[in-house]
């Protein structure tokens, strides 16, 4: 396989990850090159920090390499700065045929990799380069990222070792399905989301129980708010460890499900009869549930939902101080019928969406036989063409020499006759001489 690395690095972390990848690399028999991205000019991380909040790019300097369509991997390293590095989001700008590439990201970060993921930097980074990827058509196959101040974590480490071993054998292994790469692409979206999600609620509903508690708003009690955020809090970390190992990552919407009908439970038996409202809002409350889980397009995921929301609501009805606040007569029906409808419309879009895979994998699979043909068609041709121009040359020499020994030839026979008409007028002269000899006689 033919590889290229490109890289930036400002301390020369980053560049000690990319020269033991490029050795595991070249170690396995494959074929490395590598780019180092250098700006125009470098500057202190603050000052990298200042510039990439107010202008947001930088100047570097050409690539060497600016069309990688040739290479059969391509991995790209960056120091974390919560985000792609300046320098390597120009150069993923700048360079081209990116377009259906196997992509590998690695990065060195300060703190342990681990607790980057926690505090939502590895994430963003992660997040940031995935988007630049997607947009210019590539395809992230793995990511590592290791510790430049931690040696336990470090790419001398052992652990550090067995992670870029880890990294290189899936980048050398080939994709046998593009369905089920895209797939598995949309589950780390999903997670993503639902980060997003997660880490808003948390923000929010702390920002408003602060509030209310503020102005005497009594609505829940910071013991009552304790076990709502517990449960949301539980459910952000395991989606981050699954995002963290890329592993168990189809569990996130069904970790979501459990924990939204928990919470929505909770705050259903913690809220006064006031706020209930008759169970309206926790009515909207599980429609609000549904509308997120069939984002998923998953319709396994949307009926363990709605399994989770009958039982919930079920629990409420027999276990809610005030009788009467429930109405199952009403909801049981309006939530059975909800579920259905978006049941309907999730299986639609996920056929829809399988088939588009499906189509673009067909399509996908026909350019690349298509390039295969052409690729042997073109060998063929340029063995053709070679054959051909050493058969030229062949009989361009032999006529060569036939018409060196033609020339030979002529000049001999020019020669000859030249001496034959030298001759005759030497024979004319002498007769010539013999007859006025003759003469005087």
């Amino acid at each position: 396989m033919k590889i290229l690395i490109a890289y930036y690095s400002r301390t020369g972390s980053t560049e000690k990850l990319a020269e033991m990848i490029e050795r595991e690399f070249k170690k396995r028999g494959h074929t490395v090159d590598v780019e180092k991205i250098k700006p125009i000019k470098e500057h202190s991380f603050w000052y990298w920090w200042n510039l990439r909040i107010i202008k947001g790019e930088c100047d570097i300097y050409p690539p060497k390499i600016k069309d990688v369509s040739k290479y059969d991997v391509i991995c790209i390293g960056s120091p974390n700065w919560t985000r792609v590095s300046l320098p390597v989001a120009k150069y993923l700008k700048e360079i081209k045929g990116l377009e259906y590439k196997n992509i590998g990201f690695f990065a060195t970060t300060a703190l342990w990799p681990q607790i980057e993921w926690y505090i939502l930097s590895a994430y963003l980074l992660d997040s940031t380069f995935s988007r630049i990827i997607e947009k210019r058509g590539g395809r992230i196959i793995d990511n590592i990222l290791l510790s430049s101040f931690f040696k336990r974590w470090s790419p001398n480490s052992k652990y550090g070792e067995k992670i870029i071993k880890k990294f290189c054998q899936k980048l050398e292994t080939p994709t046998l399905s593009l369905k089920s790469y895209f797939l598995k692409q949309k589950e780390i979206e999903n997670n993503r989301l639902l980060i997003v999600v997660l880490s808003l609620f948390l923000f929010f509903s702390l920002l408003f129980q602060i509030i209310t508690s503020r102005l005497g708003l009594r609505i829940l009690s910071w013991n009552e708010y304790f076990y709502i955020f517990i449960i949301a809090f539980f459910n952000f970390l395991a989606i981050l460890t699954m995002l963290a190992g890329k592993t168990w990552v189809f569990l996130g919407k069904y970790l979501t499900s459990v924990s939204l009908s928990a919470i929505a439970a909770t705050i259903v038996l913690f809220l006064s009869p006031i706020y209930v409202i008759h169970g309206r809002s926790l009515f909207l409350g599980y429609i609000l549930i549904f509308i997120l889980i069939s984002l998923f397009r998953d319709l396994k995921a949307l009926i363990f939902t709605g399994l989770l929301v009958f039982l919930s609501y079920f629990y409420l009805f027999f276990n809610y101080p005030q009788k009467g606040i429930i109405l199952p007569q009403i909801d049981i029906i309006l939530l059975f019928l909800t579920l259905l409808t978006f049941s309907s419309i999730t299986q639609n879009l996920h056929r829809h969406y399988i088939g588009l895979l499906e189509a673009q994998e067909e399509v996908e699979m026909a350019k690349t036989t298509l390039e295969i043909k052409v690729a042997a068609r073109t060998r063929e041709l340029k063995e053709l063409s070679e054959s051909l121009e050493r058969q030229v040359k062949a009989r361009t020499k032999e006529l060569q020499e036939k018409i060196e020994q033609l020339e030979k030839f002529n000049k001999l026979a020019v020669g000859r006759e030249l001496k034959m008409v030298e001759l005759k007028k030497e024979i004319k002269s002498l007769k010539k001489e013999i007859e006025n000899l003759k003469t005087k006689k």
